[in-house]
């Protein structure tokens, strides 16, 4: 498979584990210094980071709480209370990643941040790698759909 991704599609993190969010996504989601952001892992076929502010934090609970009573609810509600870790951005607009996160997201050297407006993706390079034709299909399929 051809890279067909651009050199700002990847971002190297520090050898602290520090990311450098990019200013783009500072910009849109309103985070500046001493933001507290919340980090949660998710384990799907190829794992990644999400991360969200305050508020959206509080509407991604507020979201599962408005769910139907299921086992799955309470499941996600205990996996999301669980598994949450929180990182403070510094004056330079980066956060630490905390080991076990990086571990488990599979998080090492050169990462992808993609802003998903409700939150935002950290994925290890190799993840994305691994999604790119998914991607292409996705896009092909709502572009058709639009026009």
């Amino acid at each position: 498979m051809l890279n067909y991704f651009n050199e700002k599609s990847f971002l190297s993190m520090d050898p602290k584990g520090r990311l450098l969010l990019p200013k783009e996504v500072r910009s849109d989601l309103k985070i500046k210094k001493g933001d507290l952001l919340y980090l949660i892992p998710n384990l799907a076929d190829l794992p990644y980071l999400e991360i969200r502010t305050k508020r959206q934090w509080d509407d991604y609970i507020r979201s599962l709480r408005e769910q139907e009573a299921s086992q799955d609810k309470k499941d996600s509600i205990r996996y999301a209370k669980m598994f949450k870790e929180t990182a403070t951005v510094d004056g330079q607009g980066r956060i630490l990643l905390p080991q076990n996160v990086r571990d488990v997201c599979k998080l090492n050297g050169t990462v992808t941040v993609v802003d998903m407006e409700i939150y935002v993706e950290v994925w290890c390079k190799e993840n994305m790698m691994k999604r790119y034709a998914d991607l292409v299909r996705a896009f092909k399929n709502a572009n058709d759909r639009t026009f």
